[in-house]
């Protein structure tokens, strides 16, 4: 009983300090990152092939949007197996999956499912771009990453 108890109390140190290391919309704007404009998102987005890495779990995924604003996605590197077992991530919703549509309003990117709705704001920074979604309570989940064509592949 004593050793679950000290197991526990670990946890929660743990927890806590994850959650203190947590990128949020206060500190992007303390670092000077400007919202993106719709042109400047249509611009990185469209008919390209881009990485997005949910940084939570670590997982990177190969996204690629069409002029009409269907997705597909593609998993490249796996989520960190320790991430299965954390609340946070298991209670936050989800990346939608398959058939996403996406449209860009202003200065925002709108991905539904046909049920979900979800509204994205991005921030850039150099060539650092953060995303944070309408629904993660201001914490930035998303860094989406565009490879240099200079780059050998």
């Amino acid at each position: 009983m004593k050793s679950l108890i000290i197991l526990l109390m670990l946890n929660m140190l743990i927890v806590t300090a994850q959650a203190d290391s947590k990128l949020t919309l206060a500190s992007l704007e303390k670092q000077n990152y400007k919202i993106m404009t719709g042109i400047e998102i249509s611009e990185i987005l469209f008919n390209k092939t881009i990485k997005i890495k949910d940084l939570l779990s670590d997982a990177i995924y190969k996204i690629k949007i069409d002029e009409n604003g269907l997705t597909k996605r593609e998993r490249i590197a796996p989520k960190n197996p320790k991430i299965l077992t954390s609340v946070e991530y298991n209670s936050r919703p989800a990346l939608l999956k398959d058939s996403i549509e996406f449209s860009i309003k202003g200065n925002k990117i709108i991905n539904t499912d046909g049920i979900r709705t979800y509204i994205s704001t991005l921030y850039k920074k150099h060539n650092k771009i953060y995303g944070v979604r309408d629904i993660d309570n201001n914490v930035v989940n998303f860094q989406i990453i565009i490879e240099d064509k200079n780059s050998k592949k």
